[in-house]
Formats: structure tokens, C-alpha cells, sequence
């Protein structure tokens, strides 16, 4: 155990560590799971997430604005003697600024969504198990005290179980998200 206050990346899950703290402490004496450590699969940082994902809508719009410059220069120069095969490359060239920009507008989005879902996650996540932390309080105090009886061991050890539960079900939308993820871990554009 330990004395000092929990502190998780997303507060929400500090807040509902600091509740979960008596409910660790009874968990201990009886060898139930511990209900901190189980938050500790959810810590995340949406304002990262949403920091990273607003750089990448800014290279969006670099991408966007180098394209259109692109495209005045080949419109300039498709006048000069081997125009079609230039023009031929210029359009290859432009489909993959194109293809970039459409890209990374699409993973800034994405990423703007995932933050959002993982700060709703944290947050019902940290409300549900400090319910459940409070409704077995008398239990845990009891245990605190010596108490060893069938009825408050069962409450707190059912507690913990249920804290875990929770946090699994929430795992669980993030299993969701890493499939969204995947398209995303191949280039964008092919430069080849």
C-alpha cells in the first residue's frame, strides 16, 4: 500500500482513486484485487490526443496550401513542349498531395473523436467506481477493523471484482478503437 495520493494522467481517475483509497486498503487485508491498479488500465490524456491531433489538421492545411501552388505551377508550365508527359506526372503528383491532405484531415478527426471517447470513458468510468467504492463503505470500515466476517469480506472482495469489471467493459471500447486505428499505421501516400 501505499500512503501518498494516486495520481493518474486524466483527473478524473485521480479523483476516483482518492475515493477507492479505504476500499484498497480492506482489499489488502483480505487479498481481494486491487481496485487502484485497476484504473490504471484506463489512465489516458485526451488533451494530448486533442493537442496532436490539432498539429496534424495544421499539416493538413500546409499540405492543402503546398498543393494548390503545385497545381498554379503546373497549370503554368503544361504550355512547354513535352506538356503531356509533365502533365501526366504533374497529376500523379498532385493526386498524392491530395491523397495526404484527405489523409491527414481524416487522422486529425479521428483523433479529435478518440479523445473525446476516452475522456467520456475516464470520466464514467471514475463515477461508476467510486458508486460503487461508497455503497460498500460500512463493509470496508468493518474489514479496516478487524472484522472478518463472511458478510463484509464478501461485500468488499464483491466490490473489487465489480471495480474490475468495469474497467474491463471500458477496456473493451478501446479494443473498438485500436481497429479504427489500424488503417492509419500505413503510409498515406506511396512516393515511390
Amino acid at each position: 500500500m501505499t500512503s501518498a495520493a494516486e495520481v493518474f494522467e486524466h483527473p478524473a481517475l485521480t479523483s476516483a482513486a482518492a475515493a477507492l483509497v479505504t476500499l484498497r486498503s480492506a482489499a489488502g487485508r483480505i487479498g481481494a484485487p486491487d481496485p487502484v491498479a485497476a484504473l490504471r488500465h484506463l489512465d489516458c490524456a485526451p488533451a494530448s490526443i486533442r493537442a496532436s491531433a490539432t498539429t496534424v489538421d495544421a499539416g493538413a492545411l500546409v499540405v492543402t496550401a503546398a498543393q494548390a501552388e503545385f497545381r498554379g505551377g503546373v497549370e503554368r508550365a503544361e504550355t512547354g513542349g513535352s506538356a503531356e508527359t509533365f502533365g501526366t506526372w504533374a497529376d500523379t503528383v498532385d493526386s498524392q498531395y491530395t491523397e495526404a491532405a484527405r489523409t491527414a484531415a481524416e487522422t486529425a478527426a479521428l483523433g479529435v473523436r478518440i479523445a473525446a471517447l476516452l475522456d467520456e470513458m475516464a470520466m464514467s468510468a471514475a463515477a461508476e467506481v467510486t458508486e460503487l467504492a461508497t455503497a460498500v463503505e460500512p463493509s470496508v470500515a468493518a474489514v479496516l477493523t478487524g472484522d472478518r466476517s463472511a458478510e463484509v469480506v464478501s461485500a468488499v472482495s464483491s466490490a473489487c471484482t465489480a471495480v474490475i469489471r468495469t474497467v474491463q467493459a471500458k477496456m473493451a471500447v478501446l479494443s473498438a478503437l485500436a481497429a479504427e486505428l489500424e488503417p492509419l499505421t500505413a503510409p498515406a501516400v506511396d512516393l515511390s
